[in-house]
């Protein structure tokens, strides 16, 4: 068990997490970001944080329920199976529209490599429309011996929103927003769905050549299994990729919002 990766500590985390919390309740968050692509959308890249938005419910009762899923005996039962426990949670931040809880994880009883990760909330009066109740398939279960899970999470046109205003509007560029896009910009293409409209698009076509190789090698290399790593240690192929964002997002950003879908 302890042999796993970080990231492979951090992702059954997530998962037992996400686990405990739909039995309290599965119809008033929705799973976003990363996870949502790894989990959903076959994405490579293992998530450093998982984050939700959540509605109906007024925020400190999701504050609330959160700290009873992280301190409770259901939780630390799950993780004792497969020799984790939490040893530090802290709440940086709880707001009525952001909550934000950071966690320690050790894979034994001295606190020795400590993993952390982070869980957070935020607030909507209405989710976005693109959202669907799903199965997590049991390709992302099996490897870690986890139950059947069901959740609303954000569909593909969602997910490339999101991830479009993402790369445009941070204060710093990441390369795993690029890499994200050229997952869900594929997946989009092969689907054949209407075009989208974003008005940030020309924005993050833009900023995505801002990053860098070396930006990829140390934001997103360590989040991918060692075999899948291997794939994409060419800057060539790192280039080609970005490049391909930036294109496909210039192309989004500058045709007539009349077009026919």
């Amino acid at each position: 068990m302890n042999s796993r990766s970080d990231a492979q500590v951090i992702e059954m985390f997530h998962l037992l997490f996400v686990q405990v919390l739909t039995a309290h309740a599965a119809n008033w968050f929705v799973l976003k970001g990363g996870a949502n692509l790894r989990y959903f959308f076959q994405s490579d890249r293992y998530s450093n944080d998982i984050d939700f938005d959540f509605f109906t419910k007024p925020d400190w009762i999701v504050g609330e329920t959160v700290d009873k899923v992280l301190s409770g005996r259901a939780l630390a039962s799950l993780l004792q199976r497969q020799d984790l426990q939490i040893v530090g949670v802290t709440k940086p931040k709880q707001t009525s529209t952001t909550r934000k809880w950071k966690v320690a994880l050790s894979r034994n009883e001295a606190n020795e490599n400590v993993v952390r990760t982070k869980v957070e909330f935020s607030g909507r009066k209405e989710p976005e429309a693109d959202r669907i109740f799903e199965v997590i398939p049991e390709t992302v279960l099996n490897k870690y011996g986890v139950s059947s899970i069901s959740m609303l999470h954000y569909g593909l046109n969602a997910a490339l929103e999101q991830k479009i205003a993402a790369l445009a509007l941070r204060s710093e560029t990441k390369a795993r927003d690029v890499f994200d896009l050229e997952l869900l910009l594929r997946r989009h293409r092969v689907a054949g769905l209407p075009h989208l409209d974003s008005t940030h698009a020309i924005n993050a076509a833009v900023r995505a050549q801002e990053v860098t190789y070396l930006n990829f090698c140390s934001e997103v290399l360590p989040f991918l299994d060692d075999d899948v790593a291997a794939l994409y240690e060419s800057e060539s192929t790192w280039n080609s990729m970005r490049d391909s964002v930036s294109s496909a997002l210039l192309e989004i950003g500058n045709l007539p919002k009349d077009v026919p879908s």
